[in-house]
C-alpha cells in the first residue's frame, strides 16, 4: 500500500490501495472545536463492503444483497436523502453466536471499541476484525490512542502503556471526563458478549467500571480478563509503542515466563509455578538437610570430647553416691552409740542419788548446828545490805541537794545577765529615739524647701530629636556601607576580568592557550567543564581527561586535516572517564549539578587491545601512509576511547590522492571502509545479506580542521584584549576614586554620630537628676511618716524592755529563796548520812562474829562436808553428761529419721550393725582419698554430656523430617517435570522452528532454545539472531543489535507465537519503525501469513506508514485514520474505502 497524507492544513487528496476488501472509516464532524476520531464497522457475512453511519451526519446508503456491486457512486448519490437506510448494525452485545461463530472471533477477541472525550477523540467508534487489524494513519491522528483505549479499558494500568500515570491525563482537553467501551467476544454458551465500560473523571483521577451496563469492580473486571487469558501486561502479547524497546530488555527468565504465559496451556503455568516452589523448597529442603547434618556431625564431635571426663565423673558419682551412705550409716551408728550411753549414764546418775542419800542421812545430826548457824549468818548479812542502801540514799540525797544549788545559782547568774542585756538593749534604743527625732526634723525642713518643677515630656523630646538625627545619618551610614561593599565587589569583579584578560593577553603568545580560546568560543559549556575538572581531579579514583582538543596533538602538522576529517566535533569535546563510578559521578556534577551540555564517555579496554587489521608494512602497496594512530599522541585512555568510538585504528590517512587500482585492492581487502587521502573522505559500506557484490563507497571532500591546526596570532583579538585592559584599569581608578570620596564621608558620619550621641547621653543624664530630686522631694511625706512610725515604735519598745528587766529582776529575788532552801535541805542530808553510817557499823560488827563462829562449825565437820560436796558433784556431772547424750540421740534420730524410708531401712541396719562410729569414719575418709585422686577437667562434662545427647536426638529426628519433605519434594518435581518439560521442549521447539523459518525469508538466521540450569529459578527463553554473514549467532539483548535489528527480532518471535498464542487478542505498536525497506517487507510479508491463517488469534498492528506493493490478505481488515483540524467532515462522509479499491484494480488493470 502507498498511502500519501496531506499536512496539517490540506484535506486528504487520495488515497491508493491494492487489498481486496477494506473497512470503510468515518469521522465525526468536530464538536465545538475541530477534533480527529475514527469510525470503523465490521462488515456482515453476507456482505464485505459495508458502511458506517456516521457521527453528525450519514453516510452513503449500503447496497441491497441483490444489488449490483459495480453500482456506479452516481446511480448510489441519486438515491432520496430522506430514505433511511436498512438498519445494519445491531445493538451492542447483541451479535448471534453463529454470527460471532462463522466470523472467526475466538472467545475474549475485541469486536467493538467506543470512545467519547478520550485523547483526542470526540467520539469514536472502531469494528474490528477476527484476523489481522492493520491501523494506519499518520503520526498524532490517533493510532496509539486506540491501543491505550484497549489497556485502560479492560482495567490496566497505564504504567503497562509507558506514558501518563494520572488516568485524569487521558481525558480529552476541555472535557470533564472520557468514557471507554470494549465489547469481547462471549464464550461457547454465554448468552451475550461482555461489553466492558469505562468511565475517567479529571477532577479526581477516579475509575469506573461496568459490565454490559451493571457497575462493577476493579477486581470483577481482573477476574473477567482472566476467565479469558488476556494479558495486557505481557509484553508478548500486548506491545504498545512506548515498550518496544522493553521487550528486547526483558532477562531470557522474564522471556521464558512472558512466552508461557502468552502461548503456553493454563495447565503448563501452574505447572511451572508449582515446580518454582518445588524447587525452591528443595533448595531450602537440601540445605536444612546439609545444616542439619553438619549440625549432628559437630554435635556429636562436641559430645566425644567429653567422653573421658564423662568416665571419671561417672567414677566420681559412684564415690560420692557410696559417701553419702556411709554417711547415713554414720548417723545410724551415732545414734545407737548414743542412745546406748545415755542407758549407761541414766544408770550411774540412779546410783549416784542412791549414794547422796545414804551420806546425807549419816550426816545429817552432826550438820543441824552448822545449818542454824548459816542461817543466823544470812539473816545478818541480809541486815547489812539493807543498812548499806540507807546510806547510799542519804549520800544521793546529799548529791541531789548539792545539784540543786548548783542550779539555783546558775539561774541567778542567767537572770543576773539577762539584765545587763536588757539594760544595753534599753540604752541603745534609748539612743535611737534620739537619732530618730533628728531624722524627721530634718526631712520636715527639707520638705519644706519644695525644688523646680519637673517636665519629663519637654525633656524625652529633646532626648527624641537627637535620637531622630542619629538614626537618620546611621541610615546614612548602613547606605553609605551598602554603597561602599557595591563598589569593592565590583572591585574585585574589575580585578577577576583583570586578571582573566591578563591571562588570555598572554595565552594568545601560546598554542595550548589559543586552543582554550577557541574552545570557549565553540563550546563555553566544555570550558565551564574543564576549568572545574583542573580544580577538582582528587574527587575522582583515576585521571578523569578533558577534551581530545586539549589533551592530544598530531606528531605532523601535514597531516592535521586528514587526522581531524575522520573525527566528529562531539569527539574533540568529549571527556573520558577511566571507571563507571568516576562516569557517574562526573555525570551529575556537569548534568545536575552544572547543568552543562557536553559529552561523556568511557572506554574499559586497553589501548594496546586495539590492533590494526592490516600490517603496516601493507599500508604503502594500498597507497596509505600509515594508520591515524601513528600520527596522533595523547594520553592512552583518550586513544582508546577515540580508537572504541571512531576505529581510529583501522582508519588509514595518506598526503597523496589514492589511484584507481590502489583504491580497489582497498576494497577487495575488505580490512579498511575508513580512509583519508589527499582532500577526499572514502566511506566503502558492505551489506553482506544482499550478497558479495552489494558494496557501497561515499567520497566527500573534506573541509580544513578546525581544532588541531597552527593559527598565527590574531593581533585585532590582542588589541581588542588590550583596549579591554586599558578600559577596566580606568574603571579600576576611578572605582578607587570613589571609594576615597565614600570612606572619607564615612568617617564624617561616624564622627557625627558618635557627637550626636554624647549629646544625648548629657540630656538624659541631666534629665535623670532632675527626675530624681523631684520624685525624691515628691516621697518626703511618705518618708516623713516612715520615720515617725519608726519613733513610736521604738518608744514602745522602750516601754517593753523597762517592763521586761522589772520581771528579770523578780525571778533573780526567787531564786535566792530557791538557793537559801537548798542550802538548808543539804545540811539535813547529811545529818542523815551520818545517821545510817553508824547503824552500818553495828552490824557489820555482827557479820564478823557470826561469820567467825559458821567458821569454826565447818572446820570440826570439814570432812563430812567434802564427802558430800564430792558426791553432790558426781551427781551434778553425771546429770549434765545424760542430758547431753539426750540432746546427741535426739539429734541423731531425727537427722536419720530425715533419710530413713522403709525400703533403705533395712540396708541401713545391716551396714550399722557391729560398726563403731571409728569405724565408719575411716571407711569416709578412705572415700573421699579416693574422690581427690579421681578429678575431670571440666566438672560441667556429665550435664553437657547428657545434654548433648538430648539435643543430637532431637537434632537426628529433625533430620530425618527434612529428608523426608526432601523425598517427597522430589517425587514432586520428578512428577511434574516428567511432564512439563517435554511439552516446554515441544513448546519452544515449535517456536523455534517458526522463528528460524522467519529468519531464513530475510537471508539471516535466528534460533530459540530454552537453557536449562540445575537452578530452576535460572530456566530461561535464550533468543539468538545473526543479521550478517560473517557474524556467529549472539543472544539479542539492548546493545548488541541495532534499533531495526530489534525491531525485526521482536516481530519474528511475537509472529512465532502466533499459531500457538492462548490470547484472544495481540497487540503491537509501530514495530515495523526503525527496519529498512526491504525487512519490513519480508515482516510484512511473514504477519500476513501467519495472523491470517485460519483458527489464529486476533491480531493488531499499529503502523504510521507502509510501504506501496504489499500483499494483503481477504482475512485482514485495514483501519485508516484520516484526521486533522481541517479535514472537510463532509468528505470523510462519503469516503468509501472499496471504491478506492476498485479503482486501484481498474488503474492496474490497464
Amino acid at each position: 500500500m502507498d498511502d500519501r497524507f496531506p499536512h496539517e492544513g490540506q484535506r486528504p487528496s487520495h488515497l491508493n490501495s491494492n487489498l481486496n476488501g477494506i473497512d470503510n472509516v468515518n469521522h465525526s464532524r468536530p464538536r465545538p472545536r475541530p477534533a480527529p476520531f475514527q469510525n470503523s464497522s465490521a462488515p456482515d457475512a453476507a456482505d464485505d463492503s459495508s458502511h458506517l453511519r456516521l457521527r453528525g451526519g450519514r453516510g452513503p446508503r449500503r447496497r441491497d444483497h441483490g444489488q449490483d456491486e459495480d453500482m456506479s457512486e452516481d446511480a448510489s448519490e441519486d438515491a432520496s436523502e430522506d430514505e433511511a437506510p436498512p438498519a445494519r448494525r445491531r445493538a451492542p452485545g447483541s451479535r448471534p453466536e453463529n454470527e460471532a461463530l462463522k466470523t472467526g472471533f475466538q472467545p475474549g477477541a475485541i469486536l467493538r471499541v467506543k470512545v467519547v472525550n478520550f485523547v483526542t477523540y470526540e467520539k469514536a467508534e472502531f469494528f474490528l476484525g477476527p484476523n489481522l487489524n492493520m491501523v494506519i494513519g499518520p503520526n498524532g491522528t490517533g493510532k496509539s490512542s486506540l491501543v491505550c483505549a484497549i489497556c485502560l479499558g479492560l482495567g490496566y494500568a497505564s504504567s503497562v502503556l509507558g506514558r501518563a500515570s494520572a488516568y485524569g491525563e487521558f481525558v480529552k482537553h476541555g472535557k470533564d471526563e472520557a468514557e471507554i467501551e470494549v465489547e469481547l467476544q462471549k464464550k461457547p454458551g454465554d448468552t451475550r458478549n461482555s461489553i466492558v465500560g469505562l468511565c475517567i473523571k479529571r477532577e479526581d483521577n477516579s475509575r469506573k467500571f461496568s459490565i454490559n451496563g451493571r457497575k462493577t469492580t476493579l477486581k470483577e473486571i481482573q477476574e473477567l480478563m482472566k476467565s479469558f487469558r488476556i494479558q495486557i501486561d505481557n509484553l508478548c502479547q500486548f506491545l504498545p509503542q512506548d515498550k518496544v524497546a522493553e521487550f528486547a530488555g526483558l532477562s531470557p527468565v522474564e522471556l521464558l515466563e512472558k512466552t508461557l504465559q502468552a502461548a503456553a496451556p493454563q495447565q503448563m503455568i501452574q505447572w511451572q509455578k508449582d515446580l518454582r516452589e518445588y524447587f525452591k523448597g528443595q533448595k531450602e529442603a537440601e540445605l536444612s538437610a546439609h545444616e542439619s547434618n553438619e549440625q549432628l556431625r559437630k554435635m556429636e564431635a562436641r559430645q566425644q570430647v567429653l567422653q573421658a571426663d564423662v568416665e571419671k565423673l561417672r567414677e566420681r558419682k559412684e564415690i560420692q553416691a557410696a559417701i553419702v551412705t556411709l554417711n547415713k550409716v554414720e548417723l545410724v551408728v551415732k545414734y545407737n552409740e548414743a542412745r546406748r550411753e545415755y542407758g549407761e549414764t541414766k544408770k550411774r546418775k540412779k546410783e549416784a542419788e542412791q549414794s547422796l542419800k545414804r551420806l546425807q542421812d549419816s550426816s545429817a545430826p552432826s550438820l543441824a548446828a552448822v545449818n542454824h548457824k548459816q542461817e543466823y549468818h544470812a539473816q545478818i548479812k541480809q541486815v547489812v545490805e539493807h543498812r548499806k542502801g540507807r546510806l547510799r540514799a542519804a549520800e544521793n540525797a546529799a548529791d541531789d541537794a548539792v545539784t540543786k544549788i548548783e542550779a539555783a545559782k546558775n539561774r541567778i547568774q542567767e537572770l543576773n545577765t539577762s539584765i545587763e542585756a536588757e539594760t544595753t538593749n534599753f540604752q541603745a534604743k534609748k539612743g535611737g529615739v534620739g537619732r530618730l527625732r533628728i531624722a524627721v526634723s530634718r526631712l520636715e525642713k527639707k520638705y519644706e524647701n519644695r525644688p523646680d518643677e519637673f517636665d519629663a515630656a519637654e525633656w524625652n523630646t529633646r532626648i527624641r530629636e537627637k535620637s531622630h538625627i542619629e538614626r537618620d545619618k546611621r541610615a546614612e551610614l548602613v547606605e553609605l556601607e551598602d554603597q561602599i561593599k557595591n563598589v569593592r565587589l565590583q572591585g574585585s569583579e574589575k580585578h577577576g576580568k583583570l586578571k582573566k584578560l591578563s591571562q588570555e593577553l598572554e595565552n594568545l603568545n601560546s598554542q595550548q592557550g589559543q586552543l582554550l580560546n577557541h574552545l570557549k568560543r565553540i563550546n563555553s559549556d566544555v570550558a565551564k567543564g574543564w576549568d572545574w575538572l583542573q580544580n577538582n581531579q582528587d574527587v575522582f579514583e583515576k585521571q578523569v581527561f578533558g577534551p581530545p582538543m586539549l589533551s592530544c596533538s598530531v606528531k605532523d602538522n601535514r597531516y592535521s586535516d586528514l587526522v581531524q576529517c575522520l573525527l566528529a566535533p562531539n569527539d574533540f569535546l568529549c571527556f573520558t572517564a577511566q571507571t563507571k563510578d568516576d562516569h557517574k559521578k562526573l555525570s551529575e556534577q556537569f548534568y545536575q549539578t552544572m547543568g552543562l551540555s557536553v559529552t561523556i564517555r568511557s572506554c574499559f579496554t586497553a589501548y594496546s587491545s586495539f590492533q590494526p587489521p592490516l600490517p603496516r608494512a601493507d599500508l604503502g602497496r594500498l597507497g596509505l601512509d600509515g594508520y591515524v594512530t601513528d600520527y596522533l599522541e595523547g594520553p592512552e585512555p583518550v586513544l582508546a576511547m577515540l580508537c572504541a568510538e571512531k576505529r581510529l585504528h583501522a582508519s588509514a590517512i595518506a598526503l597523496q590522492d589514492i589511484s584507481e587500482d590502489a583504491f580497489e585492492r582497498i576494497k577487495e581487502s575488505e580490512k579498511i571502509s575508513h580512509f583519508a587521502a589527499g582532500k577526499q573522505l572514502y566511506r566503502i559500506t558492505r551489506r553482506r545479506e544482499y550478497g558479495p557484490g552489494a558494496v557501497s563507497t561515499r567520497v566527500t571532500q573534506f573541509q580544513k580542521g578546525q581544532f588541531w591546526s597552527d593559527q598565527p596570532v590574531d593581533m585585532a583579538e590582542k588589541t581588542e584584549l588590550r583596549r579591554k585592559l586599558d578600559e577596566l584599569q580606568g574603571e579600576i581608578t576611578e572605582l578607587r576614586t570613589q571609594m576615597d570620596e565614600k570612606n572619607e564621608t564615612r568617617n564624617e558620619l561616624l564622627k557625627t554620630i558618635k557627637a550626636l550621641a554624647e549629646e544625648a547621653k548629657t540630656i538624659q543624664r541631666n534629665k535623670n537628676e532632675l527626675q530624681r530630686a523631684f520624685s525624691e522631694w515628691q516621697a518626703l511625706p511618705d518618708s516623713i511618716e516612715a520615720e515617725k512610725r519608726k519613733l513610736q515604735q521604738q518608744r514602745d519598745e522602750l516601754s517593753k524592755t523597762r517592763a521586761r528587766i522589772r520581771e528579770i529582776e523578780r525571778a533573780r529575788d526567787q531564786a535566792v529563796l530557791e538557793q537559801a532552801k537548798c542550802v538548808l535541805h543539804h545540811q539535813k542530808t547529811i545529818a542523815d548520812i551520818k545517821t545510817a553510817y553508824q547503824a552500818l557499823v553495828d552490824v557489820q560488827l555482827m557479820l564478823v562474829e557470826a561469820t567467825s563462829d559458821l567458821a569454826a562449825l565447818k572446820e570440826k565437820n570439814a570432812e563430812l562436808t567434802q564427802k558430800l560436796e564430792a558426791e553432790k558433784q558426781v551427781l551434778r556431772e553425771l546429770t549434765k553428761q545424760m542430758n547431753d547424750l539426750h540432746a546427741t540421740a535426739s539429734q541423731a534420730k531425727d537427722d536419720v529419721a530425715e533419710f530413713l524410708s522403709a525400703a533403705d531401712r533395712e540396708e541401713l541396719l545391716v551396714l550399722a550393725k557391729d560398726r563403731t562410729l571409728e569405724d565408719v569414719t575411716q571407711d569416709i575418709r578412705t572415700e573421699k582419698a579416693k574422690l581427690e585422686v579421681i578429678q575431670a577437667s571440666n566438672p560441667h562434662a556429665l550435664e553437657e554430656f547428657e545434654n548433648w545427647a538430648a539435643r543430637i536426638e532431637k537434632e537426628r529426628q529433625s533430620h530425618t523430617g527434612q529428608e523426608a519433605r526432601l523425598t517427597a519434594l522430589n517425587n514432586k518435581i520428578n512428577s511434574i517435570r516428567s511432564q512439563w518439560e517435554p511439552k516446554l521442549d515441544d513448546l519452544v521447539s515449535q517456536i523455534n522452528d517458526a522463528f528460524s523459518y522467519n529468519f531464513e525469508q530475510i537471508s539471516c538466521a535466528g534460533e530459540v532454545g530454552v537453557h536449562k540450569d540445575e537452578d530452576f529459578d535460572k530456566w530461561a527463553i535464550e533468543i539468538k539472531v545473526k543479521f550478517r554473514e560473517n557474524e556467529t549467532l549472539q543472544r539479542l539483548d539492548q546493545h548488541r543489535q541495532s534499533g531495526g535489528e530489534r525491531a525485526v527480532s521482536t516481530i519474528f518471535y511475537l509472529m512465532s507465537l502466533q499459531s500457538m498464542a492462548q490470547a484472544p487478542f495481540r497487540v503491537v505498536d509501530e514495530i515495523n519503525q526503525g527496519m529498512d525497506p526491504r525487512n519490513e517487507r519480508m515482516v510484512h510479508e511473514r504477519m500476513v501469513e501467519i495472523a491470517c491463517r485460519e483458527h489464529t488469534s486476533q491480531y493488531f498492528l499499529i503502523t504510521p506508514k507502509l510501504l506501496s506493493g504489499l500483499r494483503y490478505d481477504e482475512r485482514m481488515r485495514v483501519h485508516t485514520i484520516v484526521s486533522g483540524e481541517h479535514v472537510d467532515p463532509e468528505g470523510t462522509e462519503k469516503m468509501d474505502f472499496s471504491k478506492f479499491a476498485k479503482l486501484q484494480r481498474s488503474v492496474m488493470a490497464h
